[in-house]
């Protein structure tokens, strides 16, 4: 099944294609061109989103990772997992930033909504975070099975499609986030990884990278664990494992060189900083 067989939905699958940065590996569309059914490989990408009057469903059906979008109804900052979907409004512009991904995916034409007995603020929640719905992701699914292997009628597409429409409309509203720290599991990732790398130019991106979460609300989570920064927590256990090095004779600057800092000025402060000593008198203090 390829897309020249949805030759009703040429608009919305180049809108789509052109997007992806090429052609669709197959999708499927209704009569009369208001929806398309796809399935494609996506690779990570950023850039802008929302633009166009066709509704977006995509279910993870494979890659995955941290997904942050933005739009004027809020942000959505979450590990994106296989099962799950995301929905994006027609004419609710915005920008993403997504991991490699396979999704399947329905792109509805605002005006397919149009005496279906739903209204676009009816799924404004929808569209405000990941859902993992399994009647859904179920739909979604019998209706590519049925388009592929040419067994289900058009009444049936028909009927499928308002099904998800009718129950993106009834979702629950989601509870208000509490603020939650990492979870120890992640935690202990994130700590290895700066441990093992304590010589490097590991940023704060590269940490959040490893646990599947966007950055800035990694970095709360990581203070709210323990109550320091993610910078703070590396400078702190740079200069624990300076320590010894000083014990052991290295000078200042062969220190600095091994803990990441080019400028020894900088490790000499940022060292005193978190011990309150100089590094040059940390071996000879008897006090320490």
């Amino acid at each position: 099944m390829t897309c020249a067989s949805a030759s009703p939905a040429t608009a919305v699958a180049a809108r789509v294609a052109a997007e992806s940065g090429g052609p669709l590996d197959a999708c499927v569309g209704n009569a009369d061109g208001s929806v398309l059914m796809l399935r494609h490989t996506f690779a990570a990408a950023q850039g802008t989103l929302g633009e166009g009057s066709a509704l977006r469903i995509g279910l993870l059906t494979a890659g995955g990772g941290a997904l942050y979008q933005r739009t004027a109804l809020g942000r959505i900052a979450q590990p994106w997992r296989a099962g799950a979907f995301n929905v994006v409004l027609p004419d609710c512009p915005g920008e993403f930033r997504s991991p490699a991904l396979a999704l399947l995916g329905l792109a509805i034409d605002a005006r397919h909504l149009q005496g279906r007995g739903v209204r676009l603020e009816q799924l404004h929640r929808a569209a405000s975070a990941l859902h993992d719905d399994p009647v859904i992701a179920s739909v979604m699914g019998a209706l590519w099975h049925c388009a592929e292997a040419h067994a289900g009628s058009a009444a049936f597409f028909e009927h499928g499609v308002d099904l998800v429409l009718k129950r993106l409309a009834g979702l629950p509203v989601a509870a208000p986030a509490m603020r939650r720290g990492l979870s120890p599991t992640h935690l202990k990732r994130v700590q290895e990884l700066i441990d093992a790398h304590l010589g490097d130019d590991l940023g704060v991106a590269r940490m959040a990278q490893e646990v599947g979460q966007e950055a800035s609300g990694f970095s709360r989570g990581f203070r709210i664990a323990t109550g320091m920064t993610p910078y703070a927590y590396l400078t702190w256990r740079r200069m624990e494992a300076a320590k010894p090095m000083l014990l052991a004779g290295r000078s200042v600057t062969e220190v600095a060189l091994a803990m990441g800092y080019a400028n020894p000025g900088k490790f000499a402060a940022a060292f005193r900083r978190v011990t309150g000593q100089a590094p040059s008198r940390w071996a000879g203090n008897p006090t320490r």
